[in-house]
């Protein structure tokens, strides 16, 4: 694959890991890896309380909200109940259990987004993926560790930030990780 040319459908956006690299040239790029194919133990987001040398940063208060787990758990509440009248489409065969979990994401964005933002962290939001990348592209400096990007309704939180890279990763992996 081609860096910057494979754009994943937006069903399968929570499948990737998303990079933005600058070269030495200054060519900045971009990447869609399968979330697989990227060891996220190296991008351990964790407490003050627990801060080590070396590792990625998040800060978190002991007071308050776990946003990253209200939204992995309204997302399983979501597709353990049957879907709404008129959704039956979603769980058609063929599209496995996509369709639900595309809906359930949908369904509950919009209270993490205000979670976030509740606790003072602005979250970016973009609806096409495209436009996505090319404003992370010229802005990725400005995007700092555990920060939010949620882009066509799927949350990222940037593990890594610095030394020319930005590496943007679904939500839901990083709260399971």
């Amino acid at each position: 694959m081609t860096r910057g040319t494979f754009s994943p459908a937006v069903e399968e956006l929570d499948q990737y890991v998303l990079v933005i690299e600058e070269s030495a040239s200054g060519r900045v790029t971009h990447s869609w890896r399968p979330v697989e194919s990227v060891d996220l133990s190296q991008f351990r987001l964790q407490s003050h309380a627990e801060r080590t040398y070396g590792r990625l940063v998040l800060a978190v208060a002991a007071s308050r909200r776990d946003c990253d787990e209200e939204n992995r758990q309204c997302i399983s509440e979501c597709m353990s109940t049957p879907v709404p009248r008129g959704y039956g489409h979603m769980t058609i065969p063929g599209r496995k259990k996509g369709g639900k979990h595309e809906y359930c994401e949908r369904r509950c964005m919009r209270p993490y987004i205000d979670c976030k933002n509740a606790q003072g962290e602005r979250v970016l939001e973009f609806s096409v993926a495209g436009m996505a990348v090319d404003w992370l592209k010229q802005y990725r400096q400005e995007i700092l560790v555990g920060g939010v990007v949620v882009i066509a309704g799927v949350a990222f939180v940037a593990v890594a930030s610095g030394g020319g890279a930005l590496i943007l990763v679904p939500a839901l992996w990083v709260a399971a990780s």
